[in-house]
C-alpha cells in the first residue's frame, strides 16, 4: 500500500497541477496545516497566476529561457512567487524593464507587484517620457544609461535618412540571427509598440521582431547557434510545363 507521499507524486505526475482541495482529497484531510506538511517534503511550486490556487513539482514543470512554465494558461516560474521573479528579472536585466515589457512574458499584470518592491526600496525606477523604468538598486545607474542609450536616435543603426531600400540591402547583409536581433535592439529604442513598426518597416514578423527583443533583454543569447545558410525549408521544384 502506498504512503501519502507516494501517492501526491503519483496524483502530480499524472495531473501536472493540483488544488488545495484537490491534495486534500488525496490526503483524505479537512486540514491544510496537514497538506503543507507533506508539501515541505516534496520539491513543490505556486502558480504565480491565479492567486497561488495551483500546485505543481519542480521536475514536472518545463522552464523556457525565462524560467517560466505555462500549462493550461496557469503560470509557474522557477523563481517562486511573482514578486522574486520580477526582482530577479529587473536586477538580471541590462537596461531595466518597463511593466509592458515584464508582462509580454509573465503574461500576468505586474504594476502592483512593481509597485510594492518599489515603495519598499527593495527596486529603484526612473521615468523616461511618459514610462517608468523599474531598475535594480545596486546597478541601477548603469541599466538606466545603458536604457538611454537604447533609445537615442542618435545611436541607431539606421540613419535617419536612409531609405526603406538602404535598409532593405543592410538586412539582406544579416543572417537570420543577426537580422532578428537588430530587430529587437531596434524595437526596444522605440519602446511600446516598437515591435510592430519594425515589423512593418523591416518586413520581418512582428513576432519574429518580439523574439529578438526577448533575447536581447534576457542575455540569452549563444552566439555560435547561427542558422547557417541554406537550413530551412527548402524550396519548391520548378515543374516543367507541357
Amino acid at each position: 500500500m502506498q504512503n501519502k507521499k507516494d501517492q501526491l507524486v503519483d496524483s502530480f505526475y499524472e495531473n501536472f497541477l493540483l488544488t488545495i482541495e484537490d491534495l486534500k482529497s488525496i490526503l483524505q484531510t479537512t486540514s491544510r496545516m496537514t497538506v503543507f506538511r507533506k508539501l515541505k517534503q516534496l520539491p513543490y511550486k505556486t502558480s504565480y497566476s491565479h492567486c497561488g490556487k495551483y500546485y505543481t513539482l519542480d521536475p514536472i514543470a518545463n522552464y523556457d529561457n525565462n524560467g517560466i512554465w505555462a500549462y493550461n494558461q496557469i503560470y509557474f516560474s522557477k523563481f517562486g512567487t511573482l514578486k522574486n521573479t520580477v526582482l530577479h528579472h529587473i536586477e538580471k536585466s541590462i537596461i531595466g524593464f518597463t511593466c509592458y515589457e515584464l508582462e509580454e512574458f509573465l503574461r500576468i499584470p505586474v504594476h502592483n507587484t512593481v509597485l510594492d518592491l518599489w515603495k519598499n526600496s527593495i527596486i529603484n525606477r526612473e521615468q523616461i517620457a511618459k514610462e517608468y523604468i523599474y531598475l535594480s538598486v545596486e546597478k541601477g545607474d548603469t541599466q538606466f544609461d545603458l536604457r538611454k542609450q537604447y533609445i537615442t536616435s542618435e545611436n541607431s543603426l539606421v540613419p535617419k535618412e536612409a531609405t526603406d531600400e538602404y535598409l532593405a540591402l543592410f538586412m539582406s547583409l544579416l543572417n537570420e540571427k543577426q537580422q532578428r536581433l537588430f530587430a529587437g535592439y531596434e524595437s526596444m529604442k522605440l519602446g511600446y509598440g516598437g515591435d510592430e513598426k519594425i515589423s512593418q518597416k523591416t518586413g520581418l514578423n512582428v513576432k519574429t521582431v518580439s523574439r529578438g527583443r526577448k533575447e536581447l533583454l534576457s542575455e540569452n543569447i549563444d552566439i555560435d547557434r547561427i542558422r547557417k545558410k541554406g537550413a530551412g525549408r527548402p524550396s519548391l521544384k520548378k515543374t516543367k510545363k507541357f
